[in-house]
């Protein structure tokens, strides 16, 4: 009889392997600015074996919950320590300097051209080509060129001049993405001055510029278009309804898989003439308002709020993929055949604290947004896809400029020369085939601030860390190395898990020199 049962749980489970769709739906949520620290999906978590375990975190249960399932990865990175360069790079597959954007790594102010030009794929495209339906949802911040009225980019500063009737003449959709809703950029009040219009696939929520509003405050009070009824406090709530409303969409397409790029602006600074933050009451039914809590019971504050709603959203998102049937797979909810991701576009943002410290929000590592310490650019990452990735701790280490190579793997695309040249193929260490630790390069970008230049870029190579000081990504850069390489510090993180040091003292080692040549192919 036990020799019968096992026969029949064998067939069952190959029947249920067979009849599934090859083809995943594929989501990649990135919140913004959140570090390790900002979820307790990593509580008592080390990052590295050689590091304390993680023993305070923001409470979200909705994160919390899904790691259980989910495969949670404790070196994974953005590819810069700010935004604009990290989403280059996860939509590219391309490395983060390689973008015009070499001072800094956020779009500055004023109209900016695209970051992505046409003729560069896209991990969308990509996925078109591999018969996916994709959406983008949220913050662009790659760069828009609006159209003027006469088929030309906009160039007023403050967006003056854009013909709100005429679609946009390089946006999201010229980028792989079928259907796009969102915004531009931050929306941060005195810092951006892009549109405060919903981007709605290559045209906009409202048109006419006549009636719009002009906002802004401190020296952009009463310059930014705004459509009449913009409220940062609703953007969460807009985003979550979209979202659901695609699923169902979803529900009637049996031929195509979905890919969902999911990137809302919370819990980025959203300064505004009633503060930092613009939090709503609440979002979905759900209190979020003054309910956010450390896991040691304190009372957080205002951009915790803005972590929490992020972990609501995310609540309501997977219980809309366990509750929706699958079109493609006739007696199964979304949920068993959908490869999730949910990440950061880089560490926590922080007002008011020592920026080269180790930091809660940080996981304890060093550093935050803007910096090129791990606490800059090492963020959250959990993976799941049921029946291929599930629970435990992935320790390789893994680059968002990795995905693009790697999905087209999970989807059977074989990359050309000229796609995501700096994207590795990552499967295997997600699947655990991989023999012996990754060792294949990751370069990373930005830091604002002392100690080092704008322009400073880092390379892991395992648990082996580089930084070169300015110059290189941008040979102008006042004070930086006009194109050679400016050895700054050398890190082995299994000795120095919290990078202690600024500089290193003396001639660099071979193997520092050996690495950073590996860096300077790298970039040429």
């Amino acid at each position: 009889a036990g020799a019968l049962t096992a026969v029949l749980l064998c067939l069952s489970v190959t029947a249920y392997a067979a009849d599934r769709p090859k083809k995943p739906n594929i989501i990649i949520f990135m919140a913004d600015d959140m570090g390790i620290g900002d979820t307790s999906a990593y509580l008592g978590v080390r990052l590295m074996e050689n590091t304390e375990p993680i023993n305070m975190t923001l409470k979200t249960p909705n994160i919390e919950k899904f790691s259980k399932r989910a495969m949670v990865f404790t070196d994974a990175h953005a590819p810069a320590s700010m935004c604009s360069s990290t989403r280059y790079s996860l939509l590219t597959g391309r490395f983060a300097h390689r973008a015009y954007l070499k001072h800094q790594g956020w779009l500055p102010h004023g109209p900016n051209a695209p970051m992505i030009q046409k003729g560069i794929p896209t991990l969308p495209c990509m996925l078109q080509k591999n018969g996916y339906h994709t959406k983008g949802i949220g913050k662009y911040h790659v760069g828009i060129d609006f159209d003027n009225g006469d088929g030309d980019p906009a160039s007023n500063f403050y967006f003056h001049d854009v013909d709100f009737t005429k679609p946009m003449l390089d946006g999201p959709t010229h980028h792989g993405f079928d259907e796009y809703y969102g915004v531009a950029g931050n929306t941060e009040d005195p810092l951006d001055n892009e549109p405060r219009v919903m981007l709605v696939n290559d045209g906009y929520s409202f048109t006419d510029r006549s009636k719009m509003k002009l906002i802004g405050m401190k020296h952009r009070e009463g310059k930014i278009l705004a459509a009449p009824d913009w409220d940062l406090k609703k953007l969460g709530a807009l985003y979550l309804t979209e979202v659901e409303r695609f699923i169902d969409q979803q529900t009637e397409n049996a031929a195509a898989p979905f890919f969902l790029y999911f990137a809302p602006n919370a819990n980025h600074n959203q300064r505004n003439v009633e503060g930092f933050f613009a939090v709503p009451d609440e979002v979905a039914g759900v209190k979020i308002k003054g309910e956010s809590r450390y896991t040691d019971g304190n009372t957080a504050n205002e951009r915790a709020d803005m972590v929490f709603e992020n972990d609501v959203v995310w609540g309501r998102l997977i219980e809309k993929l366990e509750n929706t049937n699958d079109p493609r797979w006739p007696g199964h909810r979304m949920i068993e055949n959908t490869l999730i991701i949910f990440t950061s576009d880089n560490g926590p943002n922080l007002v008011g604290v020592e920026n080269n410290i180790r930091l809660q929000e940080s996981g304890g590592l060093r550093g935050k947004k803007a910096k090129i310490w791990e606490g800059g650019h090492r963020v959250p990452f959990l993976l799941y896809w049921a029946g291929h990735f599930e629970s435990g701790i992935n320790r390789s280490v893994l680059s968002h400029t990795d995905l693009y190579a790697t999905l087209a793997n999970v989807v059977g695309h074989e990359l050309s020369p000229a796609e995501a040249q700096d994207s590795h193929d990552s499967l295997d260490y997600w699947s655990g085939n991989a023999e012996g630790e990754d060792l294949r390069p990751r370069v990373f970008f930005c830091n604002l601030g002392t100690p080092y230049l704008n322009d400073v870029l880092a390379i892991r190579e395992g648990s082996k860390k580089l930084l070169i000081n300015g110059g290189l990504a941008k040979p102008s850069m006042k004070g930086g190395s006009l194109g050679g390489l400016d050895y700054a510090m050398f890190y082995e993180l299994n000795e120095n898990p919290y990078e202690d040091g600024d500089f290193m003292e003396g001639a660099p080692s071979d193997e520092t020199i050996e690495m950073g040549g590996r860096l300077l192919r790298i970039h040429n």
